[in-house]
């Protein structure tokens, strides 16, 4: 059996000095629940946290910068003015590069409280070190190119949003975490491992990035991938929508095996990211 698949388009809002609801866009693509045909079942499709891009709200101020930097940066060659987000350029340490938060327009030197990477929760932009945006609860790494990304899944492919608007044309990089493990890292602490969808250079692209983990271990009943826990993803099996476990099909799906009665089950148009086909346990 293979499962239809529908995917939840990321569009990672930019960050701001509160908390939350600057994180994960929560728009579907349209396919609802229990619509697959002949029976088969249909994967509810990983959503991210709720809420949707920045509101508007801003920081208290931008950090300062003394005259030297200020000098320095005016009198600066970077391709963007007046500093460059990658590769990084513009800005002396200890500052960074990073999108200007005053008014979402442009680029500024900021300050780093917090040098938080890949695997960094964040809550403002200065919990992130240089080279990286806090957006959607961690640090993500800006970048040029897939290669500078973590491998061997991560891609650069994730764009930093005002709502649905890119604030800039530079990408940032998804996450390197493995969906059937979330202990293999890749993630901020309490959060899991989820599939997404985004749009690079026109073309449709299925993506890993970190998301926050739900209650529902495999087998709960669920209405979104939010409410699962990590290493599981919503999907609708025979009608019966459930947390299931997350299976490598590309390895043979040994995760099933400590689940008696169930199988790696994949999904029509295969759910596939960086060359790994993945699949849930079921029935």
């Amino acid at each position: 059996m293979r499962l239809a698949s529908a995917f939840v388009v990321l569009l990672v809002a930019c960050a701001s000095s509160r908390p939350s609801g600057t994180e994960v866009d929560g728009a579907t693509d349209g396919a609802s629940d229990g619509e697959v045909a002949d029976g088969a079942g249909g994967e509810d499709g990983a959503s991210g946290p709720d809420g949707a891009g920045l509101d508007g709200a801003s920081p208290d101020g931008a950090p300062a910068i003394d005259a030297a930097v200020d000098a320095a940066i005016d009198a600066n060659t970077c391709p963007t003015q007046p500093c460059t987000l990658f590769p990084q350029c513009g800005c002396t340490p200890p500052l960074t590069c990073d999108i200007d938060f005053t008014d979402l327009m442009g680029t500024s030197c900021r300050g780093i409280t917090t040098p938080g990477t890949e695997t960094s929760a964040c809550t403002t932009f200065t919990d992130c070190a240089a080279g990286y945006v806090c957006a959607g609860g961690r640090c993500h790494e800006w970048c040029g190119a897939d290669s500078d990304c973590p491998q061997p899944r991560g891609l650069c492919a994730i764009p930093i949003t005002d709502g649905t608007t890119p604030v800039t044309t530079t990408l940032t990089c998804s996450a390197n975490c493995d969906p059937t493990n979330i202990a293999a890292g890749g993630c901020p602490a309490g959060q899991k491992c989820g599939f997404f969808s985004v749009d690079r250079g026109g073309t449709p692209l299925r993506v890993l990035d970190c998301a926050a983990a739900g209650p529902g271990a495999h087998g709960a009943a669920c209405t979104a991938d939010s409410g699962c826990a990590a290493n599981t993803l919503c999907s609708t099996v025979s009608a019966q929508q459930r947390c299931r476990r997350v299976c490598n099909r590309t390895t043979g799906g040994q995760e099933c095996a400590t689940l008696p009665g169930t199988t790696c089950i994949g999904f029509t148009g295969p759910l596939t990211v960086a060359g790994v086909e993945y699949g849930v346990c079921g029935p």
